[in-house]
């Protein structure tokens, strides 16, 4: 059973996903974004191999049009409820609250529809026949955000403690 929604909110949408067969809690599903990011380490902490990663040259954009380079990329799988998808990962040496940062490509290819007001993510199921719900945790939204704002008055790179699996 879904904990109720706290109303009213403005709370963005944090899901838990399995990706590379493990499940990954605080993964921010951010329609602004066209890459999928993973901060180092999530990457360590899933004992990805790093014969895995492969060289990119291209930067991404941040906050104030800031540069940064990425370690690498992986391909990895993701599932969400029935939907299974081998998705790019940028690797980047980031220490945000989230463990992993899912962007539109990804929405798109599950034909998803992300609501921030809903806590919900509807997108249709692998046949394209029935309709699937990623719900939000707006637990672990205001735990991030509460740790983001904590480290930040702190002068320290925010992330959060809790564990991946």
């Amino acid at each position: 059973m879904r904990e109720p929604m706290e109303v009213p909110h403005e709370d963005p949408l944090v899901v838990s996903l399995i990706v590379a067969e493990c499940l990954v809690r605080r993964v921010l599903i951010d329609p602004g974004s066209n890459a999928n990011v993973m901060p180092r380490v999530t990457f360590d902490r899933l004992k990805i191999e790093t014969e895995k990663l492969k060289p990119t040259r291209n930067p991404l954009l941040g906050f104030g049009r800031k540069r940064v380079e990425p370690i690498g990329m992986v391909e990895l799988t993701v599932q969400a409820a029935e939907r299974v998808l081998t998705e790019s990962f940028v690797i980047m040496e980031i220490h945000p609250s989230y463990n992993l940062l899912i962007g539109r490509g990804w929405i798109h290819r599950v034909q998803g529809v992300p609501s921030t007001l809903h806590q919900v993510m509807r997108c249709l199921g692998p046949n394209g026949t029935k309709v699937i719900d990623i719900h939000g945790d707006q637990v672990a939204a205001k735990k991030c955000y509460s740790v983001t704002l904590k480290s930040v008055g702190k002068g320290k790179n925010p992330i959060c403690s809790a564990s991946l699996r």
